[in-house]
């Protein structure tokens, strides 16, 4: 009895931290890194792709790490929808001062759609934001895999295989219900929808 108790402990704690890892792995400020230097990559502009990782990825983290410590954010995930309104507004304001960055680059096509898409995405966000608190994880993976498959090559498409994997995940270490995970799923879909119409075609 003594064993399968232990057993059983033991197997939730894996299961928990692994939850944890993927939740970390598919923050959206790794997530967005990731995505730009793959279009950097493609578009063979390694260092503009660096720029708009750091844009939209890095910068967005250390104002989040830096309202951590004054307080105003409880955690890196920003899982208190009432904290999130700050968040948006001040990574949208990075994302357009790096739209003015990359104008003055010979920014390639592809990057700049990608950065107006998370311009869009976020808008469709901080909208949603308002009345259930969406998955970010789940919703920024379903949309850059999407717009990946829709840009670059359809074999991206098969990631979005892994979404519920991620889904999973938020939801193990409790920072989302099914219903905010769900939200989170359409708000992508339709932040890639808006994108594809305006920006893609």
């Amino acid at each position: 009895m003594v064993n399968t108790v232990t057993t059983a402990v033991k197997h939730k704690n894996q299961s928990e931290l692994f939850a944890r890892v993927v939740s970390e792995i598919c923050a959206p400020w790794v997530l967005n890194i990731v995505f730009f230097l793959i279009l950097g990559g493609v578009t063979r502009s390694w260092t503009l792709g660096i720029v708009a990782a750091l844009g939209t990825g890095v910068v967005p983290m250390i104002l989040i790490i830096s309202l951590m410590r004054l307080g105003k954010v409880g955690n890196h995930h920003v899982t208190a929808r009432s904290q999130r309104g700050l968040i948006f507004v001040g990574i949208i304001v990075c994302v357009i001062v790096l739209l003015f960055l990359l104008g003055v680059l010979e920014t390639p096509q592809l990057i700049w759609d990608g950065v107006f898409s998370a311009l869009i995405f976020l808008a469709v966000f901080s909208a949603v934001t308002m009345k259930i608190k969406a998955s970010v994880h789940v919703g920024l993976w379903v949309c850059l895999v999407s717009f990946l498959g829709l840009t670059v090559s359809m074999w991206w498409l098969l990631a979005l295989l892994f979404t519920p994997v991620t889904a999973w995940s938020r939801m193990k270490i409790k920072h989302h219900t099914l219903a905010e995970i769900c939200a989170g799923v359409v708000a992508g879909i339709v932040a890639v929808a808006v994108s594809y119409a305006f920006i893609l075609t």
